[in-house]
């Protein structure tokens, strides 16, 4: 029998190829295990952000509710003294006793707020000034003078909106209302 060169007989082999197959193997099923986390990490990322952007799109939308209560409810009488009872989303401009001083540490429930959407959106009120008089606001046209109102009622309107999975968001905003 007459042999080549770099052939061995069977009984040489020692498996080598199988044993470097297999570490091949192993470390791309460690990659691949770590991509599938990775991604599902970021899908989890990527969920947390869609929540909290629906938390804002509420909080938004209840500060929206409350500025148009005030342009037709502006003079209400919630405005003078406090009831919790009647109008908790209201609070006068001196009231020791009643206001939210901490939004973000309150508990927010239907004996200090208003819902604007079956409890994702609720928004309080308070009022911060009355009649005054807008900068750079004249009622004199040359000579002579006009009728106009150029006096506001400032209120602090601070909305809150949650999303399903609970995220809390809250937005603040400063709305004039004419007072004559």
């Amino acid at each position: 029998m007459q042999r080549h060169p770099g052939f061995h007989s069977p009984a040489r082999q020692q498996g080598a190829t199988l044993v470097i197959a297999m570490l091949i193997l192993v470390l791309i099923m460690m990659i691949g295990v770590t991509a599938v986390s990775t991604s599902n990490t970021q899908y989890k990322l990527a969920g947390n952000l869609q929540f909290e952007s629906a938390a804002m799109n509420n909080a938004e939308a209840a500060v929206v509710t409350a500025e148009n209560w005030l342009l037709t409810n502006a003079a209400h009488a919630g405005f003078s003294t406090y009831s919790a009872q009647a109008t908790p989303q209201l609070y006068p401009l001196v009231s020791s006793a009643a206001v939210i001083t901490a939004p973000l540490t309150a508990t927010w429930s239907d004996s200090n707020s208003l819902s604007a959407n079956g409890g994702s959106q609720r928004y309080v009120i308070q009022m911060m000034s009355t009649n005054n008089l807008l900068q750079g606001s004249s009622a004199a046209v040359g000579r002579q003078g006009m009728s106009v109102c150029n006096k506001v009622n400032t209120f602090l309107i601070t909305g809150r909106g949650t999303s399903v999975r609970g995220a809390v968001k809250f937005v603040q905003s400063y709305f004039s209302v004419f007072s004559c």
